[in-house]
């Protein structure tokens, strides 16, 4: 089983907020509007970034430790430990939707319409949930 650690993230004072950087993963940098929106985005960023590494079958490396970091900062910029969600972002790039093109009788795609609206939802939302009744009843 996988364990993912935490990695540090250093957050520099910019004139609009915060900038993010990971200094164990070149590349992984995000913003935030305050720091609490930089957390939030340091994150995603984190969790998307150690997803697609994975994807590509790359070695994660290991998280530097934080009194590394904090003897690195310059004045005024701060540091945290951001916990990945991987598992969560994976769980959302596989079950994304796909677009597809199908040919529908007119009057059966005049009477989906119908359906969805009366159900106040699109006719994407109507035909996956009458897939999934059909396919997986319970979905």
């Amino acid at each position: 089983m996988l364990k993912v650690k935490s990695y540090p993230a250093v957050l520099e004072p910019v004139k609009d907020g915060y900038s993010v950087y990971f200094p164990d993963l070149p590349g992984a940098i995000s913003s935030g509007d305050d720091y609490e929106d930089a957390i939030r985005n340091a994150e995603e960023c984190l969790s998307l970034h150690l997803y697609g590494m994975l994807a590509d079958g790359d070695k994660l490396p290991r998280p530097s430790h934080m009194s590394k970091i904090l003897k690195s900062l310059d004045k005024g910029d701060l540091a945290t430990l951001i916990h990945p969600d991987i598992f969560g972002v994976k769980a959302r790039q596989e079950d994304k939707a796909i677009r597809i093109n199908i040919s529908l009788p007119k009057s059966l795609l005049e009477a989906i319409d119908s359906r969805a609206k009366q159900l106040g939802i699109d006719r994407s939302k109507l035909l996956q949930k009458a897939a999934k009744e059909v396919i997986s009843p319970g979905l």
